[in-house]
């Protein structure tokens, strides 16, 4: 009987020791953090091999755009859902680190994904994120979206581990990123809407010009029509005066 008695509270102890080190799904959802962000850092790595070597063509870059953002939106998905529930010691580690991560990646590799972003064809990248059944609607940059996730990622962390404190001088760094990104932005906007005005001013010069010469034109035929009419009157009048004389 006493043995029977303490097999249950041994099987009673490694139950509780089990829900403790893995509180639900929560344990799930640090990995899935954890592993998006490794796979995001191969993933610009070997693009940074093809852009050195001139060999990323639109279609790859439009593709690594299209998988770049589905891993962001996983990150930022399993770190709200990460917060939902009690998170081990080991576990608020983890998801610091991840953070960390994240922000060396996007100081590492923010020309490789400037370069993602010039190079891929954002309809292509629009209408397959859609086909995916996603909402896409961002018009920022690549960089600018790693900072908006990392800045989640970041009010997770600030929640879940009470002594977190930020790195300062990467902080800094990606301010800088995000705002030259931005102005970048913001400048190539501008260029579109002066060649799209340049674009549309040329037409109308063309349409007035057009319609210049087609009033010249008009102008000239009426000028010959009334022509012969004169010599009409000239001739009736010499001959009218022939007639009287």
């Amino acid at each position: 009987m006493n043995k029977i008695f303490l097999g249950i509270v041994i099987l009673a102890a490694v139950a509780v020791g089990w829900f403790i080190l893995n509180p639900g799904d929560t344990f799930d959802y640090v990995v899935t953090v954890d592993s998006e962000i490794t796979e995001l850092e191969n993933e610009l790595a070997d693009i940074e091999v093809q852009v050195a070597a001139g060999t990323l063509t639109e279609e790859q870059a439009t593709a690594a755009k299209v998988r770049i953002i589905t891993r962001l939106d996983a990150i930022n998905t399993a770190a709200d859902q990460s917060e939902r529930a009690q998170l081990t010691p080991a576990q608020r580690t983890q998801l610091m680190e991840g953070l960390e991560r994240l922000k060396v990646i996007l100081v590492t590799y923010q020309g490789t994904l400037a370069t993602v972003e010039a190079s891929a064809d954002e309809t292509e990248v629009r209408a397959e994120l859609n086909r995916r059944g996603g909402s896409y609607t961002r018009s920022k940059p690549l960089n600018v979206v790693v900072a908006d996730t990392i800045s989640d990622v970041e009010e997770t962390v600030q929640d879940s581990v009470q002594d977190y404190e930020s790195n300062v001088e990467l902080d800094a760094q990606i301010e800088t990123i995000v705002e030259e990104a931005e102005i970048a932005a913001e400048d190539e906007t501008q260029t579109e809407v002066e060649t799209e005005t340049e674009t549309t001013s040329e037409e109308s010069t063309e349409e007035e010009v057009a319609t210049d010469e087609s009033t010249d034109t008009n102008t000239e035929e009426e000028v010959t029509d009334e022509e012969p009419m004169v010599g009409v009157d000239v001739s009736a009048d010499a001959e009218l005066e022939t007639t009287t004389n």
